[in-house]
């Protein structure tokens, strides 16, 4: 919301200014009026009273359950999820998409403490794992059967939940490594079916998560070297072939972005895990990651804001970094710091540098379109 306003304002700056005339100008706000995100403020805090009702619904009933008759147990979690997913699917058929989202989400909340409120019970055996599975299955189902987006990134929070659990330990524990890709797969069609843009990242985020839980897992680097491979694969992709990804999946920025951070947390972690108290290799993996970061910038940080922040803020870090493993352990604390003073300033210059470059190469990029 606040980011269409400050478009229309623009708008009615260039107006005044005579750059267009008045036509353009109503063609330009009915424009951000169709585009612009339904997520804005409100959203947020509807998602976030959703989630605190929820946490209120578990806690009263986890506080008052002994007391309660079995049946009358049942009959409230079965009313919650009643309420939550048909009054949210009323609430949807008259347009009212935040309610209804609100409502989706507190009978999720309920189906996951439901199920480990009966399970405690009726005495069920069973690891917290398929729990997790359970609710994960469920509100799959339901996401599917509502086409509700919020339902969908949910159900990708819970596959996270799921692979914690497992790395936390379990007879089942390993299973993970075949089955979280499984899940993400069905997550992807979800997001595809209900165009749920923010479970995508969601998803990104537990891909790169289980990459680095399968490396723990059975100790092999060659999953790394592969995950950073496809990393920069995805981000040369969106670099180099944008409009062919773009119309493919219709993601593209964020593609390039999460392949370009696959690739620096891969190279990061060999330069700190792999390679700890070894000055000079640390080093000799610093200038590579540095030269990922010049690559960045220069491939894609004109026009893909999220590599471009990355990337400045990977070198900086980086450039901190090996002056402190090779002149900081030569000098004394108050040369150090001095020479960080001055080495902070010059990246300083060289941020603004390099954004006055790639503002030139923004322009000429819209001036060619």
């Amino acid at each position: 919301m606040a980011f269409s306003i400050g478009i229309k304002k623009h708008i009615a700056r260039w107006q005044q200014a005579g750059l267009i005339d008045e036509g353009t100008a109503d063609l330009l706000r009915k424009d951000v009026e169709k585009t612009r995100s339904g997520f804005g403020l409100g959203g947020i805090l509807a998602v976030l009273g959703a989630v605190l009702l929820g946490a209120a619904i578990i806690s009263l009933v986890a506080a008052n359950w002994e007391a309660m008759p079995r049946l009358v147990r049942v009959v409230m979690i079965i009313s919650v999820l009643w309420i939550g997913y048909v009054g949210g699917a009323w609430r949807a058929s008259l347009g009212e998409k935040m309610l209804s989202q609100a409502l989706y989400l507190i009978a999720a909340i309920t189906f996951g403490a439901g199920i480990a409120l009966i399970g405690q019970m009726y005495h069920l055996s069973g690891e917290a794992t398929e729990a997790a599975l359970l609710w994960a299955a469920g509100t799959m189902i339901a996401a599917l059967c509502l086409r509700s987006p919020v339902l969908v990134a949910t159900g990708v929070a819970i596959v996270a939940l799921y692979l914690f659990l497992a790395l936390d330990g379990g007879n089942d524990a390993q299973n993970y490594a075949w089955l979280l890709p499984v899940l993400l797969f069905v997550s992807a069609g979800l997001v595809w079916y209900t165009k749920a843009e923010v479970a995508r990242h969601f998803i990104a985020l537990v891909l790169i998560a289980y990459v680095f839980a399968i490396h723990e897992e059975f100790d092999d680097d060659w999953i790394l070297w592969l995950a950073a491979a496809a990393g920069g694969v995805l981000f040369l992709t969106d670099a180099l072939a944008t409009p062919t990804l773009q119309r493919l999946i219709g993601w593209s920025k964020a593609i390039g972005a999460y392949g370009f951070l696959m690739l620096l947390l891969v190279v990061s972690y060999f330069q700190f895990e792999r390679f700890d108290g070894e000055v000079q290799d640390q080093v000799i993996i610093g200038f590579g990651i540095l030269a990922c970061t010049i690559a960045g910038l220069v491939l894609s940080g004109y026009r893909n804001l999220a590599v471009r922040w990355m990337a400045y803020t990977v070198f900086s870090l980086e450039v901190l970094y090996l002056a402190f493993k090779t002149v900081g352990t030569l000098i004394g604390t108050a040369s150090f710091f001095l020479c960080a003073g001055v080495l902070v300033l010059l990246l300083a210059a060289f941020v603004v540098r390099m954004e006055r470059r790639l503002q030139k190469k923004i322009a000429q990029a819209e001036g060619a379109a």
